[in-house]
């Protein structure tokens, strides 16, 4: 921190829960600075972005607010986002926020006539609620994090995500976007990155509980309409976790699939090459039973009324195999159709 010596950062993770999303925030690169009466601050690494404008001057539509622009570098834009995933407004702070949002816009809506103010004189400022002392990184926030991560990845078709602890107590987030690696959050909280790999543990179906210890999972999405699958690799780290996020998709995801099937198929064969051996071997015992049953039939107990409920079991199985077959047989012959 330090390169935002003109504004009061503190009021930023306010500004935004008042304002604007933080999933808009990182997309758009923008971020409320400050407010007054009649204006809105917005920071913006591009001042020139038409769309980026012309969506918060809709998502503001309801306040009446101006937006005076001011521009940002990225790394104060960055900066300035990771402060509010490290400092997330307290519940107390944000019920604090919609009061006065409400107040203000029964103000407007209904004006209080007052006595003209002198041309000399600005007109008041509308404070938010001073911040607490501390403010607690609330699985909400960890959530709204994992989602903006993602999303800024997914539509800037980036391959790879790290996230990675760095000394002393922080992390940052970077992502492979056409082989160059570009910084997505520089200094968030070690807190707040040891909640995100729970919940990315979580999203991929690996054991949250697991802690220090290598795992591998992965998870099938769909976004905007394009399938997808983030493989995640939990990395230990120096007595901590950073992880690697593969995405994949288009020619890598099919690819992918097409060596996991062939994969399968090995896994399968093999799977029915034992089937075949103890079948042979089931046919021949079986042979062998009924040739002595019939020359010396005995007098039958409970295990000739198992044997015969399994062999009803192995009729059922037979169908199904049957039906597998008829369908990889289908496979097959389309498979056959569009090599040609």
């Amino acid at each position: 921190m330090g390169t935002l010596s003109n504004i009061d950062i503190s009021r930023v993770p306010g500004l935004i829960a008042q304002f604007l999303p933080v999933e808009i925030c990182i997309y758009y690169q923008v971020v409320p600075i400050s407010t007054d009466y009649e204006s809105l601050v917005l920071g913006m690494v591009d001042i020139e972005d038409l769309a980026a404008l012309d969506y918060v001057g809709k998502l503001l539509g309801y306040s009446e607010l101006k937006i005076q622009p001011q521009p940002l570098t990225i790394e104060e834009h960055q900066e300035l986002i990771a402060y509010y995933f490290s400092h997330p407004p307290a519940e107390a702070e944000l019920t604090a926020i919609r009061q006065q949002a409400e107040a203000t816009r029964l103000s407007r809506a209904h004006p209080i006539p007052q006595e003209p103010q002198a041309e000399s004189e600005a007109p008041a400022a509308v404070p938010l609620p001073p911040r607490p002392a501390a403010a607690s990184d609330s699985d909400e926030t960890v959530q709204q994090l994992l989602n903006s991560m993602l999303r800024r990845a997914l539509d800037d078709k980036a391959d790879q995500i790290y996230i990675e602890p760095v000394e002393p107590n922080l992390c940052r987030i970077r992502y492979r976007q056409q082989g160059i690696i570009r910084d997505l959050f520089k200094e968030l909280t070690d807190n707040i990155r040891a909640k995100l790999m729970i919940n990315l543990k979580k999203m991929v179906g690996l054991d949250s509980r697991l802690i220090g210890e290598r795992q591998q999972g992965d998870v099938e999405r769909v976004y905007r309409g394009e399938p997808l699958i983030i493989q995640m690799s939990v990395i230990p780290q120096r007595n901590k976790e950073a992880a690697k996020l593969v995405i994949l998709r288009g020619e890598s995801l099919v690819k992918y699939q097409q060596e996991q099937n062939n994969a399968r198929v090995v896994e399968a064969l093999l799977a029915a090459q034992q089937a075949h051996e103890l079948f042979q071997k089931f046919e021949s015992t079986m042979a062998s039973l009924l040739d002595k049953v019939r020359h010396y039939s005995g007098h039958p107990n409970g295990d000739w009324q198992a044997l015969s409920s399994m062999l009803d079991v192995l009729k059922t199985n037979a169908e199904t195999l049957a039906a597998y077959q008829q369908e990889w047989n289908e496979l097959l012959r389309n498979a056959s159709q569009h090599s040609r």
